[in-house]
């Protein structure tokens, strides 16, 4: 099935592709095997003050309803205070939630409920797939989003998508850890986006976005991506507002990244506000909606990917290069009168 055609509102792009309603994706009753207790991850940073992390676990999918999920790596969750919003994570190709560990301790640590999520990543990347194909992005990131708009890009079930993972690994969490708060995040058959803040890493962090441009969320935040632009070519679906506020975006990349021009290209495609503030390994004093790091992180492949991942760079003290520019982009989101354009 082909797209209609193109639109001329955030709202009518979200009908085009199927999604303005996918939220209403039924979650089938699943019966969980037991599973050891949760353990603390390997590297866990410590909480801030007042601000706890209680839980951390780890869990594949089971099979239900018929669906095998294929990839089922692990998905990761971390939760803070019954109240947290809920930061959803989304992997880059071929990485699962486990080489963000690190990352996803950080957002636990600023009183974020989080859940990283294995989906369809395997294989080549979005931009590879796509290139100069600006309706191709939008295909395809529906199909993996909800299972819509099957094509020769992207062939995943309903069943198999991230919303029918996110339903069912809600589910899990409700039931392991009903006082956890995870009800929260959903409305009957529902997701509750606005209490949801979208995360992910180049193809992951494209997805995030895509995901924001037709549900509202409480804020997107994007780590080398969208690679959404090439040649003056750019993703269909960026072509019109979407419901999200760019005000509510923060975005981080490589100046060295081997697509670099592409992402900050899908910024301008975005409007995101403000320039590109060039910054080293700590935020800039005010915070911006564009950070590009200067620092060197190896060859331009390795620029795509090692100021987020585990295997990235650590300080002197063992923490994460980045963390503080993650602890800002985390904090800017909830705290958006910090920022300036």
């Amino acid at each position: 099935m082909r797209l209609a055609g193109l639109v001329r509102s955030g709202a009518a792009a979200a009908l085009v592709l199927g999604i303005a309603a996918a939220g209403s994706l039924v979650a089938p009753t699943i019966a969980w095997a037991d599973e050891p207790a949760p353990s603390a991850a390997p590297h866990a940073a410590p909480a801030e003050a007042g601000i706890p992390s209680e839980m951390h676990t780890s869990f594949r999918l089971p099979t239900t309803d018929g669906t095998r999920f294929a990839p089922n790596a692990r998905n990761i969750a971390l939760r803070t205070g019954a109240d947290a919003p809920l930061l959803l994570f989304l992997p880059a190709t071929n990485e699962v939630p486990a080489s963000y560990q690190r990352f996803l301790d950080a957002a636990s640590s600023v009183g974020y409920h989080v859940l990283a999520l294995d989906y369809w990543n395997r294989g080549l990347s979005v931009a590879r797939t796509c290139e100069r194909d600006a309706r191709c992005y939008s295909e395809l990131q529906a199909n993996r989003f909800d299972g819509s708009h099957p094509s020769r890009f992207s062939a995943i079930a309903p069943g198999d998508s991230i919303l029918s993972r996110l339903h069912l690994a809600l589910s899990r969490l409700r039931s392991s850890d009903p006082a956890g708060g995870w009800g929260r995040f959903v409305a009957g058959d529902r997701i509750r986006w606005n209490r949801v803040v979208l995360a992910g890493h180049s193809q992951g962090g494209g997805e995030a976005a895509f995901i924001a441009h037709a549900h509202r969320v409480d804020g997107v935040l994007m780590f080398g991506s969208p690679v959404e632009s090439v040649g003056g070519v750019t993703a269909a679906w960026m072509r019109h507002p979407g419901v999200t506020p760019t005000s509510r975006y923060y975005a981080l990349d490589s100046q060295h990244d081997m697509y670099a021009g592409r992402i900050q290209g899908s910024w301008r495609a975005l409007h995101l506000p403000g320039r590109p503030a060039v910054i080293g390994t700590q935020a800039p004093t005010v915070m911006r909606h564009q950070l590009v790091t200067d620092v060197q992180l190896g060859d331009p492949h390795a620029s795509h990917v090692m100021f987020i991942v585990d295997r990235g760079p650590l300080g002197e003290r063992g923490s994460p290069l980045f963390r503080d520019v993650w602890l800002a982009m985390l904090r800017a989101v909830r705290s958006p009168s910090h920022v300036v354009s």
